[in-house]
């Protein structure tokens, strides 16, 4: 390993054009897209019985009701043997399982995972390939309402080949059980439920449980998909590549929230959640008195630091032990000559300097602790993230629920560049489902956001990015419980505002700012040209009134947090307005803070109107 310390590293050179197109992406930086086939090379194989056997054992599992069983088969299915083979009905199957001591595919209990106790359900994939049939419903079904009885977290372990073929629709209509048994469980238990994805998962488990799960976890080697690759070939008249339905292809496409090494790995990554997700009792109530938590201020010129190399997932752990290059971002030395220069220089380091605080730096610096929600890619000299990213933090014994756009990081040389955040659907879908777990936790929510719009692809638009985005905006403004919002960098056009609910409290840091579109785009609209002239350009910044104080001006945020050159020294700022916005917003009702929401709201205008 080795680590660099000269003051200059991080900047890119001096001939870089810094311009932004479209919904802000740099030119001169090529558009990079994730490729699964790197991070396959190594790839293990997951024996799911062997590995299951291991979960349990680590989680000290009990098993309930264990000799359920098909006590009659009422369908029939028969399959006809080949020459010299007898056909083989259902029964038949059965009982040569039997004999190996099989009973099901399934199996539920309680277990203890770092001293909180949970229910487990398994499917093991050494009987009928872990086919969902009436027996694996039933247990399902046993196993949330368990959870509901003891009130206890529920994990879901799957291995799955799919509904069992022998039990026709009544194997179908399981899935419908086990998403009302997720239903009930949701309804009535204010802790998480997660699906643990072992091995193969597919057809009907893969399209009922596991998306209703609040979270989804899976080890590497796992495969997981509705249509395994025979069903698509046969379909499609052409091969599935290899990988493409990967538990890191998944990943990738924000199928799977997390992707971890092994069992054991699953297990510590689960005894973080549970801690990071339990409420406090009263007794440990974060008030205005509450001591500060967080890492001291180092030096005063302070910087972050990046590692390079280490091809593979990273994470979701904050602490990479992952061998490679160290570098520092070099201090921006930007030379302006009048104030809308200034704002030109602005607004390129919101793009590109990676010494400003991000999502994931405030998450791991303004918390006591957290537990991230995803991994992030290293790709060459690539650190890739995804638009949107989420984690569960607390301040003292408080959690938050935190999500927000999040910048990739790329190695040019000994410069590092700041990758914009451009969301798609996908990435507003994910979201929505941890912003649905937050609530039934009954937590409050952060949002920070950097990001000059959303993905503007066609591809984008065929998935449907407008209605996410729209989507988005309500999730944001009707949660149930305290929203704080934080613009940490850029707020752009539609896709910005998705991640900044204009709802209880809304801060900017001082550099921050917010446009309705980035300024090259704006100046396109307002000067009809697909190239505008940097002097356009740098007119439309300088009079379109985007920054942290302008918009306090203007009434549409609360307050406005000043900036060190030390990003350390800022996120302490950062830690203590949360704590304060929090500790204020909290002690109103249910019913004062809706009803305070609504009118900030509706105030939202800035503009002085008269009716003529």
């Amino acid at each position: 390993m080795s680590e660099s310390t000269d003051a200059e590293i991080g900047r890119p050179p001096e001939d870089f054009d810094l311009n932004a197109i479209g919904e802000g992406h740099p030119v001169g930086l090529p558009v990079f897209q994730p490729e699964v086939e790197p991070h396959l090379h190594n790839r293990r194989r997951v024996n799911s019985p062997s590995e299951l056997q291991s979960f349990q054992d680590l989680v000290h599992f009990k098993a309930s009701h264990g000799r359920w069983r098909i006590a009659r088969d009422l369908v029939g299915l028969v399959r006809r043997g080949h020459a010299g083979e007898s056909d083989e009905s259902y029964g038949d199957k059965l009982r040569r399982e039997s004999r190996r001591g099989k009973t099901e595919s399934s199996t539920y209990g309680l277990g203890t995972i770092g001293g909180h106790q949970v229910v487990i359900f398994a499917m093991n994939w050494d009987f009928f390939a872990g086919s969902l049939g009436v027996v694996s419903g039933e247990k399902f079904q046993a196993a949330a309402d368990l959870a509901v009885s003891k009130r206890l977290a529920f994990i879901s372990v799957y291995a799955s080949s799919g509904v069992r073929q022998h039990e026709n629709f009544a194997g179908l209509t399981q899935m419908t059980r086990m998403v009302e048994a997720l239903r009930h469980f949701k309804d009535k238990v204010d802790l998480p439920q997660v699906a643990v994805l072992l091995g193969n998962v597919w057809g009907g488990v893969s399209a009922s449980a596991v998306p209703n799960a609040d979270l989804i976890v899976a080890t590497s080697g796992t495969n997981f998909g509705f249509a395994g690759p025979n069903v698509i070939e046969a379909f499609e008249g052409a091969s599935v590549p290899s990988g493409s339905q990967s538990a890191e292809a998944n990943l990738l496409d924000r199928n799977i929230d997390v992707v971890l090494s092994d069992v054991a790995d699953v297990v510590v990554y689960l005894e973080s959640l549970l801690k990071a997700t339990e409420r406090p009792d009263k007794t440990h109530q974060l008030t205005a008195e509450t001591p500060t938590l967080v890492r001291n201020v180092g030096a005063h010129d302070e910087r972050r630091t990046f590692r390079f190399g280490g091809l593979g997932l990273h994470g979701p752990r904050f602490a990479d032990t992952t061998d490679g290059v160290i570098l520092r971002p070099a201090p921006s030395r930007r030379a302006v000559s009048d104030e809308a220069d200034a704002l030109v220089a602005q607004y390129q380091d919101l793009m590109t300097d990676a010494n400003r605080v991000d999502f994931e730096f405030i998450v791991r610096f303004a918390f006591t602790d957290a537990v991230a929600i995803y991994n992030y890619v290293q790709e060459d000299d690539i650190q890739r993230y995804p638009a949107i990213a989420g984690a569960f933090a607390r301040i003292g014994a408080q959690p938050f629920v935190v999500i927000g756009t999040q910048p990739s990081y790329q190695r040019l040389g000994d410069a590092i560049i700041k990758r914009p955040s451009n969301p798609g659907p996908e990435d507003f879908e994910y979201m929505e489902r941890l912003l649905e777990m937050g609530e039934r936790l009954g937590v409050p929510a952060l949002f920070v956001t950097d990001t000059l719009g959303a993905k503007p692809t066609l591809e984008s638009e065929r998935r449907g990015q407008s209605r996410a985005i729209a989507r988005s905006i309500l999730r944001g403004i009707d949660y149930d419980g305290p929203v704080i919002s934080l613009v940490a960098g850029a707020l752009g056009s539609g896709g910005g505002l998705a991640t900044t609910p204009m709802a209880d409290h809304v801060i900017m840091l001082e550099k921050a700012m917010a446009y309705v579109a980035e300024p090259r785009s704006a100046a396109s609209i307002l000067y009809k040209t697909p190239s505008p002239t940097p002097e356009q350009v740098k007119m439309t910044l300088a009079t379109m009134r985007s920054t942290a104080q302008d918009q306090l001006e203007l009434g549409l945020i609360d307050y406005v947090i000043p900036e060190d050159a030390n990003p350390f020294v800022t996120v302490e700022r950062i830690h203590a307005e949360i704590q304060r916005a929090y500790v204020e917003l909290s002690q109103m009702s249910v019913r004062k803070l809706r009803a305070r929401r609504e009118g900030r709201i509706r105030s939202l205008r800035a503009f002085d109107i008269v009716q003529e």
